[in-house]
């Protein structure tokens, strides 16, 4: 498995065409289309991710048998690793393909020398929660925030390192 940051145009464009295909299929069950449009506008378009990078939130894109598989994203934040997105195809779930991954946001962290990592997790994503639990992490918070007429039911998660 590789990660590849994405840095230019090519890679922007992989990212969304991931992001299209991946955000309907997890989350149209979860938050229902319009949430998922409304999220896929102002949350994971273009100009969103741009802003992201721009607040120093890195996008990589993973690779594996010569085709994108998935993509995360994180940020070094002043006392922890911020995971933002981790996202795998379909096809790609339930591999045992997050252990890399998860190893790869700790040594980020430790490089960084943070001694935990953070995420946002919907709290009806029961196979996301699911392999953070199992992954070591523990819920620290229960969050409802609005979002444009919608509603984000998150879990804060967090592991210590």
């Amino acid at each position: 498995m590789k990660f590849s940051e994405v840095e230019n145009a090519a890679g922007l464009e992989a990212l969304l065409a991931l992001i299209r295909e991946i955000w309907p299929e997890v989350f149209v069950p979860i938050i229902g289309k319009d949430q998922v449009d409304y999220m896929l506008a102002h949350y994971q378009g273009e100009s969103a991710i741009s802003a992201d990078m721009e607040r120093g939130i890195r996008y990589f894109l993973i690779e594996r048998d010569g085709g994108y598989i998935g993509y995360f994203a994180y940020a070094v934040e002043q006392d922890r690793l911020f995971i933002s997105k981790v996202y795998l195809r379909k096809a790609w779930r339930g591999l045992g393909l997050s252990s890399p991954i998860f190893r790869h946001f700790e040594e980020l962290a430790r490089q960084n020398r943070k001694d935990k990592l953070f995420l946002h997790v919907n709290r009806r994503n029961t196979r996301a929660v699911e392999v953070y639990l199992h992954r070591g992490f523990t819920i620290v918070k229960t969050v409802d925030e609005a979002l444009g007429g919608f509603y984000l039911n998150d879990y804060w998660m967090e592991k210590k390192l």
